[in-house]
């Protein structure tokens, strides 16, 4: 099943090669050609700001950075693949030119199932406690805080859990803020995070 997962992945990887550099293409078997991830726990990075894929890369490559392999390993759907070691290999000129290139491509918006009631809650606390630094309701492109809204929402979940139990480094304002965060609070912020944009 690998073999053929990697093989059709392969098609989209050459048929992006004309307009992508070479060196994107490893990134395009998980992230897609586009930078749309087809799964959840592995991120969207099309439009993404470009300090922040390239901080990314970075922190993989110094592995500071948890390098979990994805659920999709273990029911042989996706590769098996970590972000720490495709990362370490990069120079810091590729480093730039990758995260050069899916900073100009457009953010795709993931479609998740989500709660309603929960979504208005995590509305509220977005706007309360994450507006100052994801604005735009956690959708403006240009904040280097990163997009949220719409983001692959098992790989938002992964990132809290990683942030509040210290796996990830991160701004201390924004540590202090989601530690003070119940569980409750938390699915109510993935909740709004999935919901649709008006």
């Amino acid at each position: 099943m690998r073999v053929l997962v990697l093989l059709v992945l392969g098609i989209g990887v050459a048929a992006q090669a004309e307009t992508a550099p070479g060196v994107v293409d490893q990134c395009a078997v998980c992230h897609g050609p586009d930078g749309i991830s087809r799964w959840g726990e592995i991120p969207n990075i099309s439009g993404l700001p470009e300090v922040v894929v390239a901080n990314a890369l970075y922190d993989f490559r110094g592995s500071t950075r948890p390098c979990r392999r994805p659920a999709c390993v273990a029911e042989a759907t996706c590769p098996d693949l970590d972000m720490c070691s495709i990362a370490k290999p990069l120079s810091d000129a590729e480093i730039d030119v990758i995260a050069r290139y899916y900073a100009t491509q457009p953010f795709s918006v993931s479609v998740a199932e989500f709660d309603m009631a929960l979504a208005v809650q995590g509305a509220d606390l977005h706007a309360a406690q994450c507006e100052e630094c994801h604005s735009g309701g956690g959708s403006d492109p240009v904040d280097e805080a990163s997009i949220l809204r719409g983001q692959n929402i098992e790989y938002l979940r992964n990132a809290f859990s990683d942030y509040r139990s210290g796996d990830r480094l991160g701004e201390a304002a924004m540590l202090e803020r989601l530690r003070s965060l119940s569980d409750d609070d938390v699915e109510a912020l993935l909740n709004f995070y999935a919901s649709p944009m008006n």
